[in-house]
């Protein structure tokens, strides 16, 4: 035993250098490859928290309203020309409308089936019931909704889904839930029941019993509140979008504005006309208010709700589907960009019309609206030398969002026997010119109305600026929306075109 303490002793340092030596190997040996995955269960969870945090959220779902109860072939134009930019349809069945006398107004939409079953899209069909009702007859709705579901069945249109747009008061919600609950009892299993829900119902206690009757909330952030604050409130939607997330148990999706109401104002208050006329019914005269919704303020809320990282957020539904001849209703290429973050931008022209078989003379306003546009050689004289015709000037716009109609257009003009202007310019010659310019100037910095020939066009903040400052009843008259046209005048000459165009 002595003798074996003994040859320890005298190895220890021996023992001290090997094991120091095999310190250095080991610190100084490569780092694993990052990308292999070992069996340690730290690094299996270290790979996995990261893969989680650079996956990017699926774009949400965008649907879109069919809100027509009258349909007509822009219905089935307005389907096809929809499919590549909305993944599904909502569509107007069924509404209610309570009377005085308790005799309710039932009216069942003829949709056209055989152009619903040409569109792949899954379809929801939405029961409209009036909020003016004081109490829902349970039985009699839900055999109304039956009876339309087995001859929507009958006529073989599938739907995927019934959504229910009642706008209860918030004190009548309890009542609402039993409904609910009856309904969704009758429906068959493979239906899923959606509800649209009001702004004003997220702060009721009663709000959260609704969830446990339902597959689907409908969050409506869009409606004439307040005319100040116009069809939406960007911020104080997006309040409301919070305030759901924080609550809601079932999925969610958020129906949001592209359409224009007016608002008319009357001695008891004001009223609002969208989807109905109301002025002959009020039969006097009273200050109409247009409001629009904003595509460019609707399109950073989507870009907002794209990143929005709550997964009970399924998509967005749009109100409502764009027919050809709906003045209150943004153009289908329009939304189509808002929804899909596509450029929006003005394309304001003008067009030379004349009562011969000529060709038509379309100038363009160049985007700095500040440069005159360049005239086709084979346009420099639309009739011969010598006889006289009569052009009409027409503004058109054919962007994608409402543009300002330019403030100076100047064109030359040869042998002009008359001229006038109309629509809010006056028109004054000069020699071998005509000038058509805005009657009323716009709210300008002095240095643009200095020169407006030699000033650049405003940005487009500039402009939402100096418009902020006109009253809402007076922008229309500086406004062109998509699609829109205006007649500025008209004017006999042997010649006429354009030399230059500028922006207010």
């Amino acid at each position: 035993m002595g003798n074996l303490v003994k040859k320890i002793k005298q190895n220890q340092w021996l023992l001290f250098t090997l094991l120091c030596a095999s310190v250095c190997v080991s610190a100084c040996q490569p780092a694993s490859n990052p990308n292999e995955i070992t069996a340690s269960p730290n690094a299996s969870v270290t790979v996995k928290a990261a893969a989680e945090a650079t996956t990017l959220r699926a774009p949400l779902s965008q649907q879109v309203y069919i809100w027509q109860r009258q349909w007509r072939p822009a219905n089935q134009t307005a389907l096809v020309q929809s499919q590549g930019a909305f993944q599904g349809l909502r569509i107007l069945a069924l509404q209610a409308h309570p009377k005085p006398n308790g005799a309710d107004i039932w009216f069942e939409v003829a949709v056209n089936h055989a152009w619903l079953q040409a569109d792949p899209r899954p379809k929801t069909a939405v029961v409209r019931l009036d909020g003016q009702f004081t109490h829902l007859n349970d039985k009699e709705v839900i055999n109304k909704i039956n009876k339309v579901l087995a001859n929507w069945q009958a006529k073989g249109t599938h739907i995927v889904g019934i959504e229910i747009d009642h706008d209860s008061a918030s004190s009548k919600l309890p009542a609402y839930h039993k409904f609910l609950k009856k309904l969704k009892a009758q429906l068959p299993a493979e239906l899923k029941l959606s509800i649209t829900a009001l702004p004003a119902w997220l702060s009721s206690a009663d709000f959260p019993a609704l969830l446990t009757s339902i597959d689907e909330l409908v969050l409506q952030i869009h409606s004439v509140s307040d005319p100040r604050r116009g069809l939406f409130d960007a911020a104080q939607g997006w309040q409301w979008v919070q305030q759901l997330s924080n609550m809601s148990t079932v999925p969610y999706l958020i129906a949001l504005p592209a359409y224009g109401s007016a608002v008319i104002s009357t001695a008891s208050g004001y009223k609002v006309e969208s989807e109905t006329p109301l002025r002959d019914q009020l039969r006097s005269t009273h200050a109409v208010q247009e409001l629009m919704a904003d595509p460019q303020v609707l399109q950073a809320f989507v870009q907002k709700l794209q990143n929005q990282t709550d997964e009970k957020l399924k998509g967005i539904i749009w109100f409502r589907l764009p027919l050809e001849g709906d003045k209150r209703v943004w153009p289908l290429n329009t939304l189509i960009a808002v929804a899909q973050q596509g450029v929006l931008a003005a394309q304001i022209e003008l067009e030379i019309n004349t009562q011969t078989a000529i060709p038509k003379a379309v100038e363009h306003i160049h985007g700095d609206g500040n440069t005159p546009s360049t005239i086709p050689h084979n346009l420099d004289h639309a009739v011969d030398k010598g006889e006289a015709q009569l052009y009409q000037l027409m503004l058109i716009n054919k962007g994608n969002i409402a543009g300002k109609i330019p403030r100076i257009l100047s064109l030359a003009a040869q042998a002009c026997s008359g001229y006038d202007a109309q629509n809010g310019y006056s028109v004054s010659p000069k020699q071998g010119q005509l000038a058509w310019q805005l009657t009323t100037e716009l709210a300008e910095t002095p240095k643009n109305k200095s020169s407006p020939i030699e000033s650049a066009a405003p940005s487009i903040s500039t402009q939402a600026h100096s418009l902020s400052k006109i009253p809402n009843t007076e922008i229309q008259q500086y406004m062109l929306n998509p699609g829109g046209q205006r007649v500025i005048g008209w004017a006999r000459c042997e010649s006429l075109h354009l030399q230059g165009i500028y922006a207010p």
